[in-house]
């Protein structure tokens, strides 16, 4: 008899006069005795025990050793749990998975038909078994289950369905014969989840079902032979057809909810752990503590293409080579690039492939806003501890606009489980996420616009509200649609849950990849390769021939361009810029001397790849990216006036130096010292005015000519002079000697 039903045969009033005060005085002098009482029980009894839930799936059709998998799944985690005080909570979560060969699935894309009667019946008995008794075994339907994958759902203690899943059709793939029928009476006497008249229904299509309301007040559902005797019997008050026949039966989750067949009904796996009473989400036996052996990988600051790659490295080294099993990303603030976020948080989710036993935990320590959290829910699970959240970062620009973005990130939801809309707006700031409800089904999903616009039905469903995006991501928003899956008060209480008493040691980057690191960790290693290659290309500009200074200022610049390469700031842009600057430069002062158009553009180009070589954009668009652009202005302003100023130090002090005396020729002694006095006194050319001669070297202006026997410096008055051109001497200035080309 139903709770409601004891309810109406109550009085609807108590009576009246002495008879009523004496009933009202007992009711008082009860409650007052029996809430004291209940206090100074609550008082000593104990708190409630938070009971643990796991989520298991059972992947259809039941063929091959699938089931063996699922049986040993349950062991685990009942062995795991052999000492808490509630048994813990096993969600069996059916759903289709077809088994492919060569690319083309064998059970001819038939969903979760296909399954053999011999694997679903050893997955009952076990289930049903001593063993299996140690967990609180509950079936979960996303999707219609039929064929003989029925079997194992009916050996569970609840069963909770999608409210447009159904149930049913269990004899679909094969002829029923007694030894099935058998099987699935022994299921059902053992559990009693479904009737069996409607269990019968399923395998046999010519079986009727009625739900038949008795003269002593209960009810009964049962076959059509069943109902004739109790007619012929006169226990029949009303009947109900349930099942008319014809057909397998099958039913879904809306109607079993409504025969109280079922728990629940739920939308989607966000509603599980709230409809099973469970406080925390779900795990899986993965991650149940076991044999670790584990590293931890602080992710921090900049991470750029180099960074990542390196990351990369070690953490497919460590799983491949050092047996590493568990690893711990320790997230503390980083930005990242869509890019290199997408590629490090697809190579975190592929190291939990099937066949491999390395489980990822992600630690989210303070804020993250950005891509970069992308890395963070690649991990198996996302943990996100009390103050700290993941969102988008809204001074950011990248856009998912284009195929190819959204691609990698409908590939790594794929790959990780994560709900694309949140994902698409950790890495959008523009990107919405909103519920949409399917108006056929009634399904609820959230989707972006960009990603409902991919469905072939979206003229069927209906926006609803908004859930995320142009703002920070709620935590209790992230939780429930399982971007993430804690929220913990410390990374103590997220390492406890598998065994870890501490944080692991530290990934070991291999002795390269950390040398490298160390110089991009340190900002003034490139401005100072640049400071003394700015210093060494003035010092072999002033005193050319030397040589010396362009080889130092050359390796200073590959260094500073390789430095920020690794830091993912150089492209193809700034190298052109740099080497048609020196290009400019070296025109103006070999082809056309003075300080004009080439030496101001050459000047000019080198200063600006030196400031794009020190950022991640071309233009700033947001206030943080004007601040970087200045401070860059400000170094490359400064390290110019640096290399001025040493280049005239250079001049007056640099030969006195004795480690650097090797720079220009010294003279052996006092003797030489006459001499050169005498060579460099200053020469008279009155001589030669007037005289013709040919030039040994181009004028460009000044340059050489031959006079008879006699070679003189001289300089053009005209346009530039080649070598071997006849000229004239047109003036003579002392020891300066002009002149001009005959014609």
């Amino acid at each position: 008899m139903h709770k409601s039903a004891l309810y109406d045969n109550r009085p609807s009033n108590y009576g009246t006069g002495c008879r009523g005060t004496t009933w009202l005085l007992f009711s008082l002098i009860s409650c007052l005795l029996f809430s004291s009482f209940g206090k100074s029980n609550a008082q000593e009894a104990p708190e409630a025990v938070q009971r643990d839930g796991y989520i298991v799936d059972v992947e259809l059709p039941l063929v091959g050793d699938r089931d063996e998998r699922v049986r040993q799944q349950i062991l685990r985690i009942a062995d795991a749990a052999n000492d808490a005080e509630q048994r813990p909570v096993v969600v069996m979560r059916f759903r289709a998975s077809p088994i492919t060969n060569v690319g083309e699935p064998l059970n001819g894309g038939m969903g979760t038909r296909g399954s053999q009667f011999e694997r679903c019946l050893a997955l009952a008995r076990f289930m049903t078994s001593p063993d299996a008794s140690r967990v609180r075994l509950i079936a979960y339907l996303p999707q219609t289950v039929e064929g003989h994958a029925v079997l194992p759902v009916l050996a569970c203690e609840d069963i909770l369905a999608a409210p447009e899943a159904e149930l049913g059709r269990a004899a679909i793939d094969e002829p029923l014969d007694a030894t099935v029928s058998g099987a699935y009476r022994d299921v059902v006497s053992r559990r009693a989840t479904m009737p069996e008249a409607i269990v019968l229904a399923m395998l046999d299509p010519q079986v009727e079902v009625y739900s038949v309301d008795l003269a002593d007040g209960s009810t009964s559902i049962v076959g059509r032979e069943a109902a004739r005797a109790m007619r012929e019997a006169g226990q029949v008050l009303s009947e109900e057809t349930l099942w008319e026949g014809g057909r397998l039966a099958a039913f879904n989750g809306q109607q079993m909810r409504v025969r109280r067949w079922i728990g629940q009904t739920v939308n989607d796996e966000t509603e599980l752990a709230s409809a099973l009473g469970l406080g925390t989400s779900l795990r899986t036996p993965r991650q149940l503590p076991r044999q670790w052996k584990a590293v931890a990988v602080t992710i921090a600051g900049k991470l750029g293409k180099s960074r990542v790659n390196q990351l990369i490295r070690a953490v497919t080294d460590a799983t491949n080579n050092d047996d590493v099993n568990l690893i711990v990303l320790y997230m503390q603030p980083a930005t990242c690039s869509f890019v290199d976020a997408a590629r490090l948080a697809s190579t975190i989710a592929g190291l939990g492939e099937e066949g491999r036993e390395v489980y990822t935990l992600s630690i989210v320590t303070e804020p993250i806003a950005g891509a970069a959290g992308l890395i963070a829910v690649g991990c198996d699970e996302a943990v996100v501890l009390s103050g700290a959240s993941l969102g988008p970062d809204m001074e950011q620009t990248n856009s998912l606009g284009n195929a190819p973005m959204q691609r990698v990130l409908d590939d790594l939801a794929a790959q990780t489980g994560r709900p694309l809309a949140l994902m698409a707006v950790l890495a959008d700031p523009a990107m919405e996420a909103n519920e949409f409800t399917h108006q056929g089904t009634g399904k609820r999903a959230i989707f972006t616009d960009w990603s409902m616009d991919q469905q072939a039905d979206a003229n069927i469903w209906q926006i609803k509200a908004k859930v995320a995006g142009g703002g920070p991501l709620e935590n209790d928003i992230a939780l429930r649609y399982r971007l993430i899956d804690s929220v913990d008060d410390s990374a103590s209480i997220a390492l406890a849950r598998l065994g870890l008493d501490r944080m692991p040691a530290e990934l070991a980057m291999p002795w390269l990849d950390a040398s490298i690191q160390m110089v991009l960790a340190n900002a003034w290693i490139p401005r100072l390769l640049l400071t003394i290659g700015f210093f060494a290309l003035m010092a072999e500009l002033g005193n050319p021939g030397i040589g010396a200074g362009g080889f130092l200022a050359a390796v200073c610049f590959l260094g500073f361009f390789w430095i920020e390469g690794l830091n993912g700031n150089v492209e193809l842009l700034e190298i052109l810029l740099f080497v048609a600057g020196l290009v400019a430069l070296a025109l103006e002062i070999f082809v056309v001397p003075g300080f004009g158009v080439f030496g101001i553009g050459g000047l000019l180009m080198v200063f600006t790849s030196v400031v794009l070589a020190s950022q991640t954009f071309v233009w700033p668009t947001t206030s943080a990216q004007l601040n970087e652009v200045a401070v860059n202005l400000f170094w490359v302003a400064c390290l110019a006036f640096g290399g001025m100023v040493g280049l005239l130090f250079m001049h007056k002090h640099l030969e006195r130096l004795p480690m650097l005396r090797w720079l220009s020729l010294q003279p052996g002694g006092t003797d030489d010292l006459d001499e050169i006095d005498i060579r460099e006194s200053v020469a008279h050319r009155e001589h030669l005015l007037g005289q013709d001669g040919l030039t040994t070297t181009r004028l460009n202006p000044s340059g050489k000519a031959q006079f008879g026997h006699e070679i003189v410096a001289v300089v053009g008055t005209g346009t530039l002079i080649d070598e071997g051109t006849p000229v004239r001497v047109v003036e003579v200035r002392g020891n300066l000697v002009l002149v001009e080309a005959l014609e």
